[in-house]
């Protein structure tokens, strides 16, 4: 099976390229372990189920919505089984190890960790990684003379999240200097599962304090500590993230889904949206709904 289209940078330290699965029910795909090369895998159209194996060992399973991401970490040996009734296309950004040490190093980074690792969030939804990998696809259709050095750009962009989000660096304290210890602790488990299960809701810090059983300072302070930011400001980054995933994959209305992403209005989200992607909801979802893949 060969790519449908290929991008590559100048150096050579990252390149994408787009796949297409369109005529069979069911596809395994495995290959040997590569101990340079980390493979960022985001289906891009279609709906299937993904059962994900690294090095023999089963790591999970479900069906995969586009753009949520998994990673497969350099040095893993991968095996995918995939099924579906209806075609569906994946774009795979390969990137040198060697270039994530390069950006963690000249961030300064490395003076603090000396190595870093990425880790894989096992199908999960990250609306920046998602932005990118909508710019990669772009460019991989323009192609012209400037495509190259518009990917080695996104791939810094994507490299600098993936450290930030999805790496030893964003859970061992280099980012967030208490935040491995904190995300052990039972109570801020109790007040993330709380958040999310009354994401339209009103919530002021009283009412979360007392929903959990905490002071209102005490809940803060443990906040704070695992996960490096407020609740409040954590609340509105995950509302953001789970409108990005509904605007790409329902067909509520941009009204409601402000409201059931506890959004005042539809007006609310789409200066969120303008601020954070530069866009309106309405182009986030035609984006999100219309085929990026080129045509055969």
């Amino acid at each position: 099976m060969s790519p449908e289209s290929r991008l590559t940078t100048l150096d050579g330290s990252l390149s994408a390229t787009i796949w297409r699965f369109r005529n069979r029910p069911s596809y395994e795909l495995r290959r040997p372990a590569d101990h340079h090369t980390h493979v960022i895998a985001v289906p891009i159209s279609g709906q299937h189920h993904h059962t994900y194996f690294g090095n023999g060992s089963l790591k999970w399973s479900r069906a995969h919505p586009i753009f949520h991401l998994n990673i497969v970490v350099a040095g893993e040996q991968p095996r995918g089984l995939f099924t579906s009734d209806q075609p569906f296309s994946y774009l795979h950004v390969y990137v040198r190890h060697s270039m994530v040490e390069r950006v963690a190093a000249n961030s300064g980074l490395l003076d603090v960790a000396r190595t870093v690792t990425l880790i894989d969030p096992m199908c999960s939804h990250d609306p920046v990684v998602e932005f990118v990998c909508r710019q990669i696809v772009r460019e991989m259709s323009c192609s012209d003379r400037l495509s190259q050095k518009m990917l080695d750009a996104l791939g810094q962009q994507l490299i600098a999240r993936l450290l930030r989000r999805h790496s030893s660096l964003s859970v061992s304290g280099v980012l967030s200097p208490k935040a491995s210890a904190g995300y052990r602790d039972w109570r801020l488990r109790r007040t993330i599962a709380h958040l999310e299960a009354h994401l339209a809701d009103d919530l002021r810090p009283a009412d979360l304090a007392n929903a959990v059983g905490l002071s209102t300072a005490r809940l803060t302070a443990i906040f704070r500590e695992g996960t490096g930011e407020p609740p409040y400001r954590w609340l509105m980054d995950r509302r953001f993230t789970r409108a990005c995933e509904l605007l790409a994959t329902s067909s509520l209305s941009i009204t409601e889904i402000a409201h059931q992403c506890g959004f005042a209005s539809s007006q609310h989200l789409a200066t969120v949206m303008r601020r954070r992607h530069g866009i309106t909801p309405s182009d986030y979802r035609n984006q999100a709904l219309t085929p990026t893949v080129p045509n055969s």
